[in-house]
């Protein structure tokens, strides 16, 4: 039960006032009262004093502990005497009991790198280096061409450059279509006297200067229909190129005409006495 500080100061009255102490007390209640009234006082003071001191060491050690925690920001550890203080101050503050342990501070992930090393693969021998890129080549050669007929570098069957007229007639009988364009005259020849029909232009002073068989052809050394520029110019050394067609030289006086198509392949060949002018028939 709880007495106010005047229910105290009555009993002490009363009990100093008894006559069966026997012994006259000097002692004056609001004296005791005042006394114990200051020494309670002084507890609470010392209470509250305590609280605040543990409050204040409880905030040092949270400092310490967020310093400790924000390492991986970029924050430095504190002195070894703070940290001790601040273990200290929360030890002796907080309820006995096991003290749990800080969280491991994690270090930073070690960059990975984004361009990887090229991989050389190894075999039992050793490392096998990878293959050179090699530079751009020519398309490979055909080879020789032996279909149609043979067209030489002097004539087609017994039809042959430099016949005048009437030896051509003679060989391989009238000329059909016969027709004269200036000084050059032009016609047409078949039968047993060459392989296929043919169209022939002749002058006057040179005979026969073009034979252009309507067929498909060969030369002998392999061109034909469907062969490459690499392979006429593997053929003929000193071919040159005129428009549509490749003027390959044939023997000292006459050339071949390989006509190509838009992709280079021969698609035609006729054979012409060289530094001669008429047309193409």
């Amino acid at each position: 039960m709880n007495m106010s500080e005047e229910d105290v100061q009555q009993k002490l009255r009363d009990l100093f006032s008894d006559d069966r102490l026997g012994v006259g007390s000097t002692l004056n209640p609001e004296t005791i009262v005042a006394g114990a009234r200051r020494r309670r006082r002084r507890r609470q003071l010392m209470q509250t004093t305590s609280g605040m001191a543990a409050a204040v060491v409880m905030l040092g050690g949270g400092l310490a502990i967020f310093t400790i925690h924000d390492k991986d920001n970029g924050a430095a550890f504190p002195g070894g005497d703070q940290l001790t203080m601040g273990a200290a101050a929360s030890s002796s503050s907080a309820q006995p009991g096991p003290a749990s342990p800080q969280p491991p501070v994690s270090s930073p992930a070690a960059p990975t790198s984004q361009a990887s090393a090229p991989v050389t693969s190894t075999a039992s021998d050793g490392p096998v280096k990878p293959p050179k890129s090699t530079a751009a080549t020519k398309p490979p050669t055909q080879g020789k061409v032996t279909s149609g007929a043979l067209l030489t570098a002097v004539g087609f069957g017994k039809l042959r450059l430099g016949m005048s007229e009437s030896e051509a007639e003679a060989t391989a009988g009238p000329l059909r279509a016969r027709e004269v364009r200036g000084a050059c005259t032009y016609g047409y020849a078949e039968g047993a006297a060459v392989p296929g029909p043919t169209s022939v232009s002749l002058t006057e002073g040179d005979g026969i200067t073009v034979i252009n068989p309507a067929g498909t052809v060969h030369t002998p050394e392999g061109i034909g229909v469907g062969s490459t520029e690499a392979d006429i110019l593997a053929a003929y050394p000193g071919t040159t190129k005129d428009g549509s067609a490749y003027v390959a030289p044939a023997s000292a006086v006459s050339a071949y005409r390989i006509f190509v198509s838009n992709d280079g392949a021969a698609v035609s060949i006729l054979l012409t006495s060289i530094n001669q002018e008429c047309q193409f028939s």
